[in-house]
């Protein structure tokens, strides 16, 4: 059955007033009020510009004149006569003045020219300001860093957080033992032990003297060990006390590989067979150049084909060149004397020369001779009431190597506190720099 159609809508229908009984019209939003400007704190890091000073620091950046007066006035009192360094770091806590929202005061400034000593100035709550020098105690800390050779052992120690000074020291001491062409390869482990200095608030000030390391080489492990014997000086040991130093080392440098022997060879450059009275080692550009042994410096400067060289006297019938630098070490010219183990150079391609390398020759008797063929003697041993002393800290130091902390995780922990750091949890932070 169909449904019939619905009456059509007509101008009738909407004459009856409508009925709107039980509904409540709601009112007309009234107009938002303005928040208010925030005073609350916040953090801001300045960094000292050429010709700058704290008062025209704190003036660029809208501190009232008389708060940026005392606040000058007062740290200038804890510096005295010292002046603040260009790039000194500033921090400040601010904030926002409550009826000159673009005008913030100083509730404090810090700053900390040396990691134990920081001068802090406060505001008080009568609006004047105060001064104070926080001094930190510095103590000893033994650390690790662990990793493995990619590349430059001395690269890769400070990749993983080892200073360069104690990686070079590390190296050094190696030296007289491993033939770094022969024995040492990509990926080999090797550890140092460090003694930083560190404030009390965790700051290092110091970032780690070697005090002990071993390299895992493929078929031993060698380790070297700082020790004093009463009277002497500070030297390096194997873990029996035997001294590492040797009259000469085996190779002066941290180097990749050996590319070309002692002997005939045809020359890379003059296309004709020759002698080739040294050892090339190829390493990156660079690379420290250490003195194999000590002596006195006989020629330092261009040389012909070899480039930039240096040539040292050993002994009356001994002395060893080293070519092809980039650059002469500092201080080494003519008739100074020279360590052992001392930077005389940097590796590089000057002369007559195919790529970054270093040519090493060994002069016995005014006649070179092969390097890699030398025997070298052993400078001694710990004896007497230093044995007992020496075996006592090498367990220790043997131990530490495995168990101390590691340098990585400190300095993570570190950084976690320094941005969970209370009393200014609460605050924003900002950086700026004032041009």
């Amino acid at each position: 059955m169909d449904s019939e159609p619905a009456p059509p809508i007509t101008a009738a229908d909407f004459k009856a007033p409508l009925d709107f009984k039980g509904f409540q019209m709601k009112p007309q939003d009234a107009p938002a009020e303005p928040e208010p400007p925030s005073n609350e704190p916040y953090e801001l890091t300045l960094r000292l510009e050429k010709g700058d000073t704290i008062e025209k620091m704190l003036a660029d950046i809208d501190v009232p004149e008389d708060d940026r007066k005392q606040v000058a006035h007062k740290l200038q009192s804890l510096l005295k006569k010292r002046r603040l360094a260009v790039g000194e770091t500033i921090e400040l806590q601010m904030q926002p003045l409550p009826d000159q929202p673009d005008t913030s005061r100083v509730l404090s400034l810090s700053v900390r020219p040396q990691p134990e000593r920081e001068y802090i100035v406060t505001r008080k709550d009568d609006g004047s300001y105060d001064a104070e020098e926080k001094i930190y105690k510095v103590s000893p800390r033994i650390v690790r860093v662990e990793s493995e050779r990619n590349g430059s052992l001395q690269q890769s120690g400070v990749k993983a957080g080892a200073p360069s000074a104690a990686m070079i020291e590390f190296i050094r001491a190696l030296a007289y033992d491993v033939d770094f062409q022969r024995e040492l390869k990509e990926g080999q482990k090797f550890t140092v032990l460090l003694e930083q200095l560190v404030t009390s608030d965790g700051l290092v000030t110091h970032p780690g003297r070697l005090l002990a390391g071993e390299l895992r080489l493929l078929k031993r492990t060698v380790t070297v060990i700082r020790f004093r014997p009463q009277g002497g000086a500070d030297g390096f040991y194997n873990p029996q006390g035997e001294s590492v130093i040797r009259s000469f080392l085996r190779t002066p440098m941290d180097a990749s590989r050996i590319t070309s022997r002692f002997g005939m060879r045809e020359h890379p450059i003059l296309g004709f067979s020759a002698l080739h009275a040294g050892v090339d080692f190829a390493a990156p550009s660079g690379t420290p150049i250490l003195a194999a042994g000590t002596g006195k410096v006989v020629a330092a400067g261009p040389n012909g084909g070899y480039g930039l060289y240096v040539k040292l006297q050993h002994t009356r019938d001994v002395a060893t060149a080293y070519a092809h630098m980039s650059r002469i070490g500092p201080g080494i010219k003519p008739g100074v004397s020279v360590r052992q183990g001392q930077v005389i150079g940097f590796v590089g391609s000057t002369g007559m020369s195919t790529g970054p390398h270093l040519h090493y020759e060994f002069h016995r008797g005014g006649k070179q001779v092969n390097p890699l063929s030398q025997k070298f003697a052993m400078r001694g041993t710990v004896g007497g009431k230093d044995a007992a002393r020496f075996r006592a800290l090498a367990r220790q130091y043997l131990s530490q190597m495995k168990n101390a902390p590691a340098a990585s995780d400190l300095a993570k922990k570190a950084a976690e506190k320094k941005t969970t750091q209370t009393p200014r949890e609460s605050a924003s932070s900002q950086m700026a720099r004032i041009n």
